[in-house]
């Protein structure tokens, strides 16, 4: 009995305890990326694919950037801001993927919604391309060798932590141009 009451006034003041309270559901975030790979809808090719490799993430230094290593490979279609672009996060639970965890829509202006919301991935792979500034991307082949990427998404400051599929899909009217995954956790960030 002496031993529940001790608790229970630890717990209720928490004066006496030092240190920080985790809490372990959602919060500030560190990303990282296991895998890259393209899903095709119906079997069918689309004009945009990535090719990408991912350095292994260390979490005895959670604060060192991983490394990309790849193409964007486009054979058709112009990525610009007349494009839509859909990122779907699919949450992993109970040993089964639970879709559409998270669904972010734009229904134009999808290159710079790509700019704004992943800009360590869009100053890797494609800033390089830009032609006076301009939100722009023509097909052709979209190179990155063992660049450090910071997997930051500044509008969205807080998630759940876990493993995620996130799933980025972008074209123009009904037509589909890429159908990308990237297998990801986030775990929370450290000091």
């Amino acid at each position: 009995m002496a031993v529940i009451l001790m608790t229970l006034a630890l717990i209720t003041c928490g004066k006496g305890i030092q240190g920080k309270g985790i809490n372990s559901v959602i919060g500030p975030y560190t990303a990282f990326v296991e895998r890259f790979y393209n899903c095709q809808p119906d079997n069918r090719p689309l004009p945009w694919t990535w090719n990408l490799r991912v350095t292994h993430f260390n979490p005895y230094k959670p604060k060192e950037l991983q490394r990309l290593t790849g193409n964007v490979t486009a054979t058709l279609g112009t990525f610009d801001d007349s494009c839509w672009f859909k990122v779907i996060l699919d949450t992993r639970s109970n040993n089964q993927w639970k879709e559409n965890a998270f669904v972010f829509n734009f229904i134009k202006n999808g290159c710079r919604a790509l700019k704004d919301n992943a800009p360590g991935y869009y100053e890797q792979v494609l800033k390089k391309r830009e032609v006076k500034g301009a939100c722009c991307f023509k097909p052709g082949v979209y190179e990155v060798n063992n660049a450090s990427v910071d997997w930051s998404f500044p509008n969205v400051p807080i998630l759940p932590y876990g493993r995620y599929r996130v799933r980025a899909m972008f074209g123009k009217a009904d037509d589909d141009y890429t159908c990308s995954v990237a297998d990801a956790r986030i775990v929370p960030k450290s000091d």
